[in-house]
């Protein structure tokens, strides 16, 4: 994704089905959360914007912005991804305010995507949970972030691998200038 979209840098994107699960099987590059993809200017699965529990982080022109339910975002953009849970907001950890997983509740390589003002960051951290995770971003003074697919599905471009890639993978999120 990020060669290819002329970008210089990029992760993993949202929860997917992979087809080495059991469960996915005869399923390809499946995934139910919503992505704006920027070059063609529209919302992948957008119905599934109104789903419960979800947040939202976006770009739309002023800079990064983060919405803790992803349900009430009505405004404009030109990057967006929603993924659950939530991580921060305002600073305070709101991860333990969702109902999480089995597999997010237990200790594994996560990653996700976080702000403070102009600044970005892409963390990918091993043997974490979501709070873990979320202490991760707190700690780095990150205000709000968003987690993101974690286990085989992590990957972090940035002139070459950093970690990854595990797996093909649907969606991602990439940065260009």
């Amino acid at each position: 994704y990020v060669s290819a979209n002329g970008a210089f840098a990029g992760m993993n994107g949202t929860y997917f089905c992979p087809t080495d699960y059991g469960e996915c099987a005869g399923k390809l590059n499946s995934f139910d959360f919503p992505v704006y993809n920027s070059r063609l200017g529209k919302w992948i699965n957008r119905g599934n914007l109104f789903w419960d529990n979800r947040s939202i982080m976006y770009f739309d022109g002023s800079g990064m912005h983060f919405m803790r339910a992803a349900n009430s975002f009505g405004g404009g953009l030109s990057a967006g991804i929603v993924n659950h849970p939530g991580l921060l907001d305002g600073g305070g950890v709101i991860a333990d305010q969702f109902g999480l997983s089995d597999k997010q509740a237990s200790k594994g390589t996560k990653s996700g995507i976080g702000i403070r003002g102009s600044v970005v960051y892409l963390v990918i951290a091993r043997s974490v949970d979501m709070l873990d995770l979320a202490h991760v971003f707190k700690s780095l003074g990150a205000t709000h972030a968003l987690n993101l697919d974690g286990g085989g599905s992590v990957a972090l471009w940035y002139g070459g691998y950093k970690v990854g890639p595990g797996r093909s993978l649907p969606n991602a999120v990439i940065f260009a200038q």
